[in-house]
Formats: C-alpha cells, structure tokens, sequence
C-alpha cells in the first residue's frame, strides 16, 4: 500500500473526506466533526490542502472552515456570520480568490 505521500493529493483528500461523510453524515455535534481522525488529517495535509477545501466550498457549503483557519491561522468570518454555513463558506470563498487560491 502506497503511503499518503506517494498517493496524489487530490486522491489523498477525496479519501479522507469521503470516510469523514461517511462515519459523521449524521452528526450533529460540532467537536465530533472536525475532531474526527480524518478531518484531522486533512488539517495536517497543510497548506497545500487550501485550494482543495475551498473549492469544496464552491460545490457546497460545509464543515471546512475550522480545517481553512487551522491551516492558514486566518479568520475571515465576520463574528455576526458565526453559525451559519452558507455565510462562513461565502467569506472562505472571497479570502480566496482575493488571496490567490482560488479563481
């Protein structure tokens, strides 16, 4: 088996994000989502994992935005937005493309 190092990022990631649905898609606990072993290894691929978070925020609001903030230390989210997904991926999204990650 290939380590996660010799594997392509992107296929590294949809892995990891896919057992994470998988094992939390019905969850409603904030701390069981982004402390899951998967999350938190999405969080460790580093800031080459960026681009890939937020263009799964262009497909759809989600849970990413506590990973984008433990990778980059930035917080774009104005405090009045906090709790609402929609709100919390827009402003992810603009940090993006003004921040070159994103087109």
């Amino acid at each position: 088996m290939k380590t996660s190092r010799e594997r392509p990022l992107q296929e590294v990631f949809d892995e990891l994000k896919a057992t994470w649905k998988r094992e939390t898609g019905v969850t409603s606990s904030w701390t069981k989502l982004v402390l899951h072993p998967c999350y938190q290894r999405i969080i460790g691929l580093g800031p080459e994992a960026v681009p890939l978070l937020l263009r799964e925020l262009s497909q759809r609001p989600d849970h990413w935005g506590w990973a984008l903030f433990a990778i980059t230390g930035v917080d774009p989210v104005p405090p009045a937005d906090a709790g609402r997904l929609d709100r919390i991926s827009a402003a992810w999204l603009d940090w993006g493309r003004r921040n070159g990650h994103l087109e």
